[in-house]
């Protein structure tokens, strides 16, 4: 009989252990907006909720299949607290929201149009760069194939959104052309007018 306890002890220490880890991943997926408590898995309606509405919302196809078109799309909700605090990404797919993640500083007073190219920089979100330069001149999309294998009719290929997003400057000779990746400036080229 006294051999049988360590034993049990050991198994409720392993049970203790794997509840507390647990508590501690559910936590660490788990945010606050507000006074509210804000998780992985939780509705779009329910965020809203508790966190008002967004301030910039942005959607991507994610999944495309072939001879079907976009079947899974993933949105992005932005939220800018303003300079004492971190923008605020939340990133919903399948309509849930699956991620969250603070960006820069927020910001304050941006006038949407009132833009210089010196405004633009790699790393800013998709939301800085319309609340600095307002919408672009022009979009275009293309999609980037994240898995490598070669995908034939009726398969399923998961895909990134490349952005291409064309800036004017008045009456300067070059506008910006903006890359952007998952959201995110990666790169700025200089393009001339044409004539």
């Amino acid at each position: 009989m006294a051999e049988q306890r360590p034993a049990l002890s050991i198994t409720i220490a392993g049970v203790l252990m794997l509840a507390l880890a647990m508590t501690a991943q559910h936590a660490a997926a788990a945010f606050r907006c507000g006074t509210s408590l804000v998780d992985v898995g939780d509705w779009p309606a329910e965020v809203e909720e508790r966190c008002g509405a967004p301030d910039y919302v942005a959607s991507y196809p994610a999944v495309v299949v072939a001879g079907l078109g976009v079947v899974r799309d993933i949105e992005h909700w932005y939220y800018n607290p303003g300079p004492q605090g971190f923008i605020r990404r939340l990133e919903f797919r399948d309509g849930l929201l699956r991620q969250e993640r603070s960006l820069g500083y927020g910001f304050l007073g941006e006038t949407a149009g009132n833009c210089a190219p010196a405004r633009l920089q790699e790393g800013i979100s998709e939301f800085e760069l319309i609340a600095r330069c307002g919408e672009p001149l022009s979009r275009r999309t293309r999609w980037h194939s994240v898995s490598s294998s070669r995908h034939h009719a009726g398969q399923v290929a998961a895909v990134m959104p490349v952005q291409e997003w064309l800036f004017e400057f008045g009456d300067q000779r070059f506008r910006r052309l903006v890359t952007l990746e998952n959201g995110r400036v990666v790169r700025i080229e200089t393009r001339k007018k044409p004539h």
